[in-house]
């Protein structure tokens, strides 16, 4: 009875159920076109909590006045994906909202995205677990996310490799250990008891943080299959293989450990932190020596050294303007090349 009351209030006309959270930082063409796809949804109605994370771009020009169904919230600050999102989250909860759907900005639902998880979260309403949307790549039919499986020795987790699965693969729902950040569905009872997310992440780590946080708190996480969203991935970060990116791994893998692991498994994550990074960049030396680890003064090598020092001395928050330096850099050898 209570999830059926719960579905005729939420198709009720001119009622929007959903805050669908986004946050921008110098993507204006990729927060219009998640707004274009999110007003081609069909069934339950939303409205979009947009946060301009203090762009620099002129990003707030092409963002205002969008339209009745768009809240523009302008930090002062680049909070990162953490901060822009709290401010968002917070917005939602004040404003009465019942159901928070957490979107990247370079992520766009398709038609029934928003009603598939709406109907599967109603149907199950008495147990409330938090949704995550399967992940497509932008312009493929390939997925590039099908949700994880956590590692109870590590305390870490295991991908399901996406590029190897097909649709008759998976579950119509199924568990994950968490949910990637580019689309998570969540109720509002979910924030007030587990809280934001923490900001000392600013960026990687944070989603995943607050997933363990939820599970801890008696959630669970379920990815459902035939809620799609078409994510680009990296518009902020460059690429996988950035400093930017590898800073951010590095410094945020030993605050998660510090936060949920074991003192056994954050041993094993300092032993094993070298080959991780070498995973994310591809190109760091096969052999890299405590003297090149000491004297690098730029790239991937300079980047994990920093990343490493600013855990062990509490820098948090946004990365330091070097590593955006050296970031940059790279970039520019590879628009050269």
């Amino acid at each position: 009875m209570q999830t059926r009351q719960a579905f005729d209030s939420f198709v009720k006309p001119n009622r929007a159920q959903i805050a669908v959270v986004t946050v921008n930082w110098n993507g204006w063409q990729n927060s219009l076109a998640c707004l274009q796809a999110l007003r081609a949804s069909v069934g339950p109605s939303w409205h979009l909590i947009l946060v301009d994370n203090a762009s620099e771009d002129d990003s707030v020009f092409h963002l205002s006045g969008l339209g009745h169904d768009v809240t523009l919230i302008r930090s002062n600050i680049n909070g990162g994906w953490t901060g822009g999102n709290n401010l968002g989250v917070q917005r939602a909860l004040e404003d009465g909202y019942e159901f928070v759907f957490l979107l990247n900005n370079d992520a766009f639902v398709r038609p029934d995205t928003l009603s598939i998880l709406m109907m599967h979260l109603l149907k199950n309403i008495e147990r409330l677990p938090i949704l995550g949307p399967v992940h497509r790549e932008t312009g493929r039919q390939q997925y590039s996310f099908v949700g994880t499986t956590r590692d109870r020795g590590t305390g870490f987790w295991s991908w399901t490799p996406p590029d190897k699965v097909q649709p008759t693969d998976l579950h119509e729902s199924f568990e994950t250990c968490w949910i990637k950040g580019a689309g998570i569905f969540a109720h509002r009872a979910h924030f007030e008891k587990v809280g934001l997310f923490d900001e000392r992440f600013f960026l990687d780590f944070d989603e995943i943080d607050w997933c363990y946080r939820a599970t801890n708190a008696g959630y669970s996480l379920i990815m459902i299959r035939d809620a799609i969203i078409d994510h680009v991935g990296y518009a902020s970060l460059g690429s996988r293989t950035s400093p930017l990116h590898t800073y951010f791994m590095t410094r945020n893998k030993l605050l998660f450990a510090e936060k949920h692991l074991s003192l056994g498994q954050r041993i094993l994550v300092l032993r094993k932190l070298w080959w991780d990074a070498r995973r994310m960049s591809g190109n760091l030396p096969t052999r890299l020596t405590l003297l090149q680890f000491l004297t690098a003064r730029s790239g991937l090598t300079a980047t994990l050294r920093r990343g490493m020092l600013d855990y062990i001395f509490r820098r948090f928050g946004d990365c330091p303007a070097i590593v955006r330096q050296w970031n940059l850099e790279v970039m520019r050898e590879v628009e050269d090349s």
